[in-house]
């Protein structure tokens, strides 16, 4: 007898949520439920609403280049140039107005840094790197042997530019 009014008891618990959770139409309880309606999505359930993407990002690549004439002395940089081409050209034609005769490129780099370091001899290392820092690191480091007196004479960055 217990089992079967614990049975009893057990199948209007279940039977409740449902009973409370949904209204008959044109029955009033008071608002005492949530019509039928109300639970479900408007529109078909396996369409998801679409949420307007934002634009992506659109990066445009930005060279760098060096240009030197070591016998002149003269060198020649830039940053932020469309391509290398033009990289190029900007670096060759600064090193040309600082008094190269014989200019010729160095590096040329995009979306990076670049760093160039000499020694006591005036001999240079030319680097790049994802960092202006590592770039000046790697410059450096770039002598080998030991008891070089070095310093950084140049260094720069030509990051990407957003243009979207």
């Amino acid at each position: 007898m217990k089992t079967i009014l614990a049975f009893i008891l057990l199948a209007i618990a279940l039977y409740m949520p449902d009973a409370w959770a949904q209204c008959s139409t044109g029955v009033d309880t008071g608002g005492q439920c949530i019509p039928p309606d109300a639970l479900e999505p408007q529109g078909d359930r396996n369409q998801q609403k679409k949420q307007p993407q934002p634009p992506r990002a659109v990066w445009a690549d930005r060279w760098g280049a060096i240009a030197e004439d070591p016998q002149a002395s003269a060198v020649g940089t830039v940053i932020q140039q469309e391509s290398e081409s033009k990289a190029r050209e900007a670096a060759l034609s600064i090193c040309t107005q600082h008094g190269g005769r014989n200019c010729k490129i160095a590096l040329t780099y995009y979306n990076q840094c670049a760093a160039v370091a000499v020694d006591e001899e005036n001999l240079a290392v030319h680097t790049h790197a994802a960092t202006q820092e590592k770039a000046e690191q790697l410059a450096l480091n770039g002598f080998s042997g030991g008891g070089h007196t070095t310093k950084i004479v140049y260094s720069a960055c030509s990051y990407a530019q957003r243009v979207q």
